[in-house]
Formats: C-alpha cells, structure tokens, sequence
C-alpha cells in the first residue's frame, strides 16, 4: 500500500456538492433513529475531498429521530451522516430513500439500515470491511519493532494485509457489478483517511479502474466524476504498460494483452456450448443484443438482425435470449447465423443495467457502449 493519494482524492473532489433543497421533486430522503445522542448535532455532508460539505444538520432530541431531505441527481451521489467525529457513508440518488438506526455512543459501528438499496447495504459492508483492515494494519505497526523484523519484512505484511482487502472488493463488489455505486466506492477506500488500497500507480490495479470507469461512462456518463475517473483510469493503464515494458522490452505481450472493462457473459447456446462474450470480443467488434422470442416485436427485430448480419459480416452478433421456455427459444433460433445464448433467470439483464428490450451495446475493444439500435454501431 505504497501510493500517492492525492488523485483519489482529486477525483472525489468533483462529486456535486448538492445543496439543501426541501421538498424538490428530484430528492432524497435520509432518516432513522439515532438513540443516546439527545442534545448532540446531526449532520449531512456531501463528500468532497478536503472538507467535507454540510448541507443540513438538526439537533436530536430524546426520540433520536431525524429526517434530512436533500435534492438529488438521476445518477447517485455521495453523502454521509455525521455525529461528533463517526459518519455513516452512503450513496442516493433521485429514488432513493434511507433509514437508519444507530447508537450514538459507537455510530459507525453500530448503525443498520431498516431501508436500504441494496447497493447502500455494499457500502456499509465495504466500509466495515475497510476499518478492520485499517485495525489490523495499525495494531501490526504499533508491535513490528517488538518482532524484530527489518523494515521490508514489516511493510510485506502490511502489503499482504492490503492485498487480501482488495482481493475481497474486486471479486465481491467491484468486478460483480462495476456500474454500482458500491464498486466506485469499493474503489476509492483509504487507510485511516490517508493512502489509497488502490493505486494509480501499482499495474495490479489499472483493471479496477477501468473496469469502473468504463461502466460509469456506459452507465452515468453525465455524472461529474466521469471523466475524471476515466482519465486516472487512462492514467493507470499507462502507467501498467509502461511496467510491462520496462520489464519486457524485447516482447509484444505486453502490448498485445487486452484489458477487459465490461462484465463477462458465459451462456449456453442452442447446442449447450458455453459461449464467452469476453471470448468472441477478442475475435473482433460485437454488437451485443438482449431479446425475447415470446415478445410481438421479435419477428421483425430478427429481420433487422438478419439485414445487419449481411451488410457487417465484420461484426459479430452476440444475442441474449430472455425467454424462460427453452424449447420455443431453441426452435425460434435454429436457423439464425449468428450467437444465439440463454439466460431463463435473468442476471445478465442487472449486470448490463437493461432497463427495456430489446436492448443493444457495442463492444470494441475494451470499449462498450450503450446502443439505440443496431445501426448506430456503424456511425
């Protein structure tokens, strides 16, 4: 955990610092219970890099009940509540509305959520998660000289200790859904305030970022941290290419790795082969389409498929299936020329963020990008 704060830092520093706006049509509520804290102030703060920015604050009473309504963004922002020197992290956007029960005298570590997203629920996880790590590695510094270790020995095991917090947070909330509020957050933790669990500087972690970063440009590209986070994660590929190479001048491996930023999807087809999005995207342009067979529109949605599958033979259709009968997915696909796979649950639709269908992306590359219709892959 050897890193340069200041970026991290510089990237929450354009998250909008949403003002006090009571009763606004595009808001969002936080409220709960906080109990043995009568007499002491309550704060909401829009997180900055610096300081911290208040946006209201009430002074609870006996009950330790409190309600804050704040304007809000279609995309989700970060706050937290704040008591004496303990806060609750959470991100809210237009739709949301928290709860929250907590003990005054130990905040942090007691508070629960009564209603939550569940991507707030990641976060308090991930902020937990973070804080043991923060525990472990302070204790280990307060002992290393009564161990006799040498000073590379000692910062070993902090390393290792990071290591196993991030391995947690990329396999468990950042590489599972990067689009999530909780990923971006996952992303940005600190020891004590301080140095970052990732780097933009350590090759290991150039993915994480651009994993994020692609999913929030495809997902929020209007929301002010954007395109900060999309530089620092240009910033952290460069910076894990320039290491390839400095330790393999001679060889084009380096430079020929290619850097997945979209979620994978491993489905059946028709035959029950596993078909690999990652895998077909390493063979070339994919146009990427979430259908239903059973839906009025389909006959003339493959029509459209069938057209562009002959004016682009360049690009690969890559089409996911929503129908839960397998038998009338299987007849309808049987002649189509192109990657037809199942998914009868589901899950692919909530990592892609599918809100209609038929849906389209275009993947490129690394590159993905939400799609109007299939043509617009060609513009």
């Amino acid at each position: 955990m050897k890193t340069n704060l200041s970026p991290i830092l510089a990237l929450l520093t354009v998250l909008t610092l949403v003002g006090c706006h009571r009763g606004a049509q595009n808001s969002f509520t936080a409220d709960g219970t906080i109990s043995g804290a009568e007499g002491q102030v309550l704060y909401l703060e829009a997180t900055s890099a610096d300081e911290p920015a208040i946006l209201d604050s009430v002074t609870l009473g006996k009950d330790g009940r409190f309600s804050f309504q704040s304007e809000a963004r279609s995309y989700p922002l970060f706050f937290r509540l704040r008591l004496g020197e303990e806060f609750i992290p959470f991100a809210a956007d237009s739709l949301t509305h928290l709860s929250v029960t907590a003990d005054g005298k130990h905040l942090f570590a007691s508070y629960r959520f009564t209603k939550a997203e569940p991507y707030n629920e990641a976060i308090r996880e991930i902020s937990h998660l973070r804080w043991a790590t923060d525990q472990k590695i302070e204790a280990f510094a307060d002992t290393y000289p009564e161990r006799r270790m040498t000073i590379q020995e000692a910062q070993q095991h902090i390393d290792s200790l990071s290591a196993e917090l991030k391995e947690v947070l990329t396999s468990r909330f950042i590489y599972k859904d990067p689009k999530s509020p909780a990923a971006y957050f996952a992303l940005l933790q600190t020891y004590k305030g301080a140095d970052a669990y990732f780097s933009l500087t350590d090759p290991r972690d150039a993915r994480t970022f651009a994993a994020v970063a692609t999913a929030y440009d495809t997902y929020y590209p209007q929301a002010p941290y954007t395109a900060l986070l999309k530089q620092y994660a240009l910033t952290a590929l460069a910076n894990q290419r320039a290491s390839q190479r400095a330790v393999h001048p001679d060889s084009t491996l380096a430079s020929k790795q290619v850097i997945v930023d979209y979620p994978e999807l491993s489905l059946k087809d028709k035959s029950g082969k596993v078909v690999s999005l990652t895998e077909t995207a390493s063979r070339g342009p994919v146009l990427l389409s979430f259908t239903s067979y059973s839906s009025e529109w389909s006959p003339a949605l493959v029509a459209q498929l069938r057209a562009f599958h002959e004016a682009h033979p360049e690009i690969t259709i890559y089409e996911v299936s929503l129908d839960r009968d397998s038998y009338f997915w299987k007849n309808a696909t049987r002649t189509l020329p192109w990657i037809s796979v199942n998914d009868p649950e589901g899950t692919s639709i909530t990592t892609y963020n599918v809100q209609q269908l038929p849906s389209f992306f275009s993947i490129r590359g690394s590159e993905l990008k939400r799609l109007t219709s299939p043509q617009d892959m060609t513009k």
